[in-house]
């Protein structure tokens, strides 16, 4: 067989819409510096009424502006609130207003909402909040939901919102993974990948493992299906995602391994937004947190460096909002010194 037949035979191999897509290189993250622990405490006057702190949420950039969008234990893990925070600098923060609040009957679905994430919707031209509601103990049938801001626009990010019909995701869905326990969906953050929309999704069974599978749709409005087989991430909860110019996804999530006293922060990476590599950062654990809860952001600070907010446990027994600053490497670069040697 000729040289350029075996050209031609292998071109056409590669064209064959079975051929997975190419597998990215790996990447690591490094600490940069100590955390910024404490940015949100009980002594914090927009914490007045928070009985047990934070949770979960994300942080995003809008307008120069960081956009704390959170979940506030008022009492524990029933008849929650979504706070709406600011800051200029990302440092210091203040209280806006709260977004939406829970229901009073343990019977409603909203009874206990979590994982606020808003998203700019073009389509629409207005920001889509998708947040998750609990019934009866707030652990148990959980759905998502999805709100749409009252004004259009970018300046709309702040409220109010509005409830659209149904759910985007339900515990009743006739099209089910089989991994999916009573928990219901306990996460969903949605992404653009090509000219579809793709969204992790979380279920559990409330005790003993949390998963992480994926759900496609065609716009971000839906109609949003999941996608069958097993799933992308086990002790895992809450990723969130981002593109890098490079077309690389960048995700960070709740590393789930250790259940308690954990530093961990799970991240992963993909070409394609459907096949993912994985690995963790270990946090140095600095001022009242004594274990991380869950990531709720991985914001770009410029030289490959981002920003990693993070809600973490404290010995007081109040979840505080805290962050910490990390360097994305790609291997086959140039061996970095780690954050504590360039300090030597």
């Amino acid at each position: 067989m000729s040289y350029f037949r075996k050209l031609l035979i292998l071109f056409l191999g590669c064209c064959n819409t079975g051929v997975l897509p190419a597998q990215p290189d790996s990447y690591t993250l490094q600490v940069e510096g100590p955390a910024e622990a404490s940015l949100i405490t009980r002594e914090h006057p927009g914490a007045a009424g928070n009985k047990n702190g934070f949770e979960g949420g994300t942080v995003l950039r809008n307008r120069n502006r960081f956009h704390l969008f959170v979940t506030e234990e008022v009492t524990g893990w029933v008849q929650t609130r979504t706070g709406y925070w600011k800051s200029r600098d990302g440092k210091h923060w203040q209280r806006s207003g709260t977004v939406q609040a829970s229901a009073a009957a343990p019977s409603d679905p909203r009874y206990s909402i979590w994982s606020p994430m808003p998203v700019y919707n073009k389509n629409e031209r207005r920001w889509n909040l998708f947040y998750v509601g609990y019934e009866t103990n707030g652990t148990i049938h959980g759905r998502v939901f999805r709100a749409v801001s009252v004004q259009h626009g970018r300046k709309g990010l702040a409220g109010p919102f509005m409830d659209v019909r149904g759910t985007v995701i339900g515990v009743t869905d006739t099209v089910r993974n089989e991994w999916e326990g009573i928990q219901g969906t306990d996460s969903f953050y949605p992404f653009r990948a090509g000219k579809k929309w793709l969204a992790f999704y979380g279920s559990s069974d409330a005790a003993s493992y949390w998963y992480v599978g994926l759900a496609q749709a065609d716009s971000l409005e839906g109609k949003w299906t999941r996608i069958p087989g097993d799933p992308v991430f086990k002790n895992a909860e809450n990723p969130i995602v981002i593109s890098l110019k490079s077309g690389i996804y960048l995700c960070v999530y709740d590393d789930l391994t250790m259940l308690s006293n954990s530093n961990r922060i799970g991240y992963a990476w993909s070409a394609d937004g459907l096949h993912w590599k994985s690995s963790y950062l270990e946090v140095p654990l600095t001022g009242s947190i004594i274990n991380i809860r869950t990531p709720q952001s991985i914001i770009p600070a410029g030289d490959d460096t981002f920003w990693i907010y993070y809600t973490g446990n404290t010995s007081g027994r109040f979840d505080e909002v805290a962050r910490i600053k990390v360097k994305l490497k790609k291997a086959g670069d140039p061996e970095r010194l780690s954050w504590k040697a360039r300090q030597k």
